[in-house]
């Protein structure tokens, strides 16, 4: 008896074991789902199913938001460029008419017995000092022309301060224009400016080609002369 229970004890344990294990599941039934268990979880599902709806319809008005934000974002950094508004019935200043051009001068016309300085704007009528000696005074106004000066020099004289103050501002290529008794208009380009002692007798000598002098005072007292030389053209 004790051989047979040391042999069969071994297959008995592990059976027991077996059914030790399997007895819960053997005794435990699934408890059985009502009507109503089941219409609440179709609900729950329903439920789930609409909330996944709206979630995912919210997240997608998010994205749209979003990407509205993004491009008036981008407008608000850009430029934009600015339009003068129209003024209505706007009164348009009226311009003055141009002034009319200034008449060119006119050149100082040259006559008998008159030298003409164009650039200086000089006319001034010649008369004539006899005096060969030199001894009558030259009048205080007026341009004199010496009538006893040597050949081909035309000697024409006066005062300064007076009407040959300008001639102090001729230049070498200046030109003086001169109307002779006759009528007949010499023109004469400068050549020479100088200051002489009034003892000098040469600017009133011979010339070789025609010329013209002009003397006028340098100093006060008269002790020296201004003298033009110019070359007939």
């Amino acid at each position: 008896m004790a051989g047979v229970l040391r042999r069969w004890r071994a297959p008995l344990l592990g059976g027991i074991a077996v059914w030790l294990l399997s007895f819960p599941l053997l005794t435990s039934h699934p408890a059985a789902i009502t009507a109503a268990q089941a219409a609440h979880r179709v609900k729950d599902a329903s439920q789930e199913g609409l909330d996944h709806r709206l979630f995912v319809e919210s997240a997608r008005e998010q994205q749209a938001a979003l990407a509205a934000l993004q491009v008036l974002a981008a407008a608000a950094a850009t430029p934009m460029p600015v339009i003068a508004a129209p003024v209505a019935n706007a009164v348009q200043p009226v311009a003055a008419p141009p002034a009319p051009p200034a008449p060119p001068a006119q050149a100082p016309v040259v006559r008998a017995n008159t030298i003409v300085i164009p650039r200086l704007g000089l006319s001034q009528p010649v008369g004539w000092y006899s005096d060969c000696l030199g001894r009558a005074p030259v009048p205080r106004w007026g341009a004199w022309r010496w009538s006893c000066s040597g050949v081909n020099n035309v000697y024409v004289m006066a005062h300064n301060p007076g009407v040959f103050t300008p001639i102090l501002g001729l230049r070498a290529g200046d030109i003086v224009q001169y109307g002779d008794p006759s009528g007949r208009i010499h023109t004469y380009r400068v050549s020479s400016t100088t200051i002489v002692s009034n003892t000098q007798m040469w600017p009133l000598g011979a010339t070789p080609s025609s010329s013209l002098t002009l003397q006028t005072c340098w100093t006060w007292d008269g002790s020296r002369d201004f003298i033009v030389r110019a070359v007939e053209i």
